[in-house]
């Protein structure tokens, strides 16, 4: 019997229902408490799909299997080579030349979206579909996403919608349907905009990733020769112990325990690992990978090369004051009090 081998694209699960007679297994990648416990839930909702499928945690792909994944195990290996052919992504293939920077990427890529994909999938998730009612029919909150992306705590500041895409289990060009369709009852804005450039700005780093692969695991990223010198990998525990900034702590608190920070504590963050603690941008990247829910390859290494001065922000290196960051962005100092 052939065996359907399933990481993380689940959303394909629809687009090729005649494997459903195939053996499914879900073989999710996970590294923390916070991220199998993610996947656990995904596995209980795709039971309610599938019945028959199979938890398996160390699946071994062999020649005859299908794989339903987007090189989540196996990142430094380039492009394509254990990629299934299709990604949970808005282009199915580039279909532009791709810029440096991602501000001439985004006006083309714009050009070519339609207004509406017919092809999108459905989810059939059940926490997937509720955040998505209460997104975008309960709250109404693309209407104000300008205003609170950058909210340090809080359920309402940005949309959490990441994670669920990371695993395939939301179809990108579903959500980007919510958005038109949103669009369409309340009207075009700077937010509801804004959060298609999100959408842009992860597909970016996905063709961005297939121009420049390995490099993306190099010290010196895109900007320099290819140095692939061993890094330190750290735990939390040695973490604790290289600083007493009560703002990284906090994070590092909220990161461990529950597999997510926001935007803006991400950044905060790694200009404190960058800059204040002089650590090697590869080992903060390969932290965030080890406990982020919402782990994106692509998104994860280019956000972090970017921030360290050797991806494609054409400004260099970024350093963030994390005491006029937690001033701006969190005055009451609810993140601190909630995560210290």
């Amino acid at each position: 019997m052939q065996r359907l081998l399933v990481q993380n694209n689940l959303f394909l699960l629809k687009k090729y229902e005649f494997l459903r007679d195939a053996e499914v297994l879900y073989a999710p990648v996970y590294r923390s408490p916070p991220q199998l416990d993610f996947f656990r839930k995904r596995f209980s909702e795709l039971q309610k799909f599938l019945p028959g499928v199979i938890w398996c945690e160390h699946a071994e792909e062999a020649d005859f299997d299908v794989a339903l994944s987007w090189d989540a195990e196996f990142e430094t290996s380039a492009f394509g080579a254990r990629i299934y052919p299709e990604q949970n992504r808005l282009f199915s293939s580039r279909p532009m030349k791709l810029p440096v920077t991602f501000t001439p990427f985004r006006q083309p890529a714009e050009d070519l979206l339609p207004e509406f994909f017919p092809d999108a999938v459905l989810p059939w998730d059940t926490e997937v579909k509720n955040e998505l009612d209460y997104y975008f029919r309960e709250k109404l909150l693309p209407a104000t996403y300008i205003e609170t992306r950058n909210e340090m705590t809080g359920r309402d500041g940005s949309t959490k919608f990441s994670a669920f895409l990371s695993c395939g289990v939301l179809d990108v060009r579903h959500l980007y349907n919510e958005i038109r369709t949103f669009e369409a009852l309340h009207g075009v804005t700077k937010s509801t905009n804004a959060l298609v450039y999100e959408l842009l700005w992860r597909e970016y780093f996905t063709w961005h990733y297939q121009k420049h692969t390995r490099a993306y695991f190099s010290r010196n990223g895109i900007k320099g020769v290819l140095d692939f010198t061993p890094f330190k990998k750290y735990s939390t525990e040695e973490l604790r112990s290289l600083t007493t900034v009560p703002f990284f702590l906090a994070a590092l608190k909220e990161l461990t325990t529950t597999g997510f920070l926001s935007n803006r504590t991400r950044q905060i963050f790694a200009s404190v690992w960058i800059n204040d603690l002089k650590l090697d941008w590869r080992s903060g990247a390969s932290f965030f990978e080890e406990h982020l829910i919402d782990y994106d390859v692509y998104s994860n290494y280019g956000n972090w090369m970017y921030l360290a001065g050797v991806g494609v922000d054409p400004r260099g290196k970024r350093y963030f004051n994390v005491n006029k960051q937690l001033k701006t962005y969190d005055p009451e100092g609810r993140y601190l009090s909630t995560w210290s």
